[in-house]
């Protein structure tokens, strides 16, 4: 793969935002550079100034992204941020296998991943905003910002119950709140352990 496969910027990528549209260039700019720096040398700690960079970017522009949106009522808002807590999920865990002297990423790998996903995610995911942004849709909600930060956990009839004794135990000072505690950050270190298995495969070196 080479630097003139990454795809560069087009009209067909404006969102007729003036501060998104900057920053998805300016975005462009960044993944060309860092797939030059990437391909040329691929050492380790080339990887991990083109990670950190990156996470550092995308970081500033999900927040900015996802302020527009909210302001905007747009509806489409809490999907859409969990696709860029996707990706700073897999940024962070890139960072930490990188760090991982018995693997390497590798650069081809990691370059197409980030082109395919910039493209993707502007042409068809970004651009459902754009009228939002702009006022021209009629379906805007309001009070958006208060339902993002609202916790709505649906469950059946039948464990209902359970839930209501878990989160009552879990909340309270009772000693099995401790161990439930301990058990939950077991379950997540498990799934850190799966997560971590999956970006290996996606993007390390066989």
């Amino acid at each position: 793969m080479t630097t003139t496969a990454i795809p560069r910027w087009a009209t067909e990528f404006e969102t007729g935002v003036k501060a998104i549209d900057n920053d998805h260039k300016a975005l462009f700019d960044e993944i060309k550079q860092l797939a030059m720096v990437l391909l040329e040398s691929g050492h380790r700690d080339a990887v991990e100034r083109a990670i950190t960079c990156l996470e550092n970017y995308v970081h500033e522009h999900f927040n900015r992204e996802e302020t527009f949106m909210i302001n905007a009522g747009y509806p489409g808002t809490e999907a859409h941020i969990k696709s860029h807590r996707a990706l700073t999920r897999q940024v962070a865990l890139l960072k930490k296998i990188n760090r991982d002297e018995s693997v390497e990423i590798d650069p081809v790998k990691l370059v197409r991943f980030l082109s395919d996903w910039l493209s993707h995610h502007i042409v068809n995911i970004d651009m459902a905003y754009v009228p939002y942004l702009q006022g021209q849709a009629d379906d805007r909600q309001d009070d958006l910002n208060d339902k993002l930060h609202e916790v709505n956990v649906h469950v059946p009839h039948n464990k209902r119950k359970a839930v209501e004794d878990f989160v009552h135990i879990i909340l309270s000072d009772h000693p099995a709140a401790s161990e439930l505690s301990t058990l939950i950050a077991e379950f997540e270190n498990r799934l850190e352990k799966d997560e971590l298995s999956e970006v290996r495969t996606a993007f390390c070196k066989s």
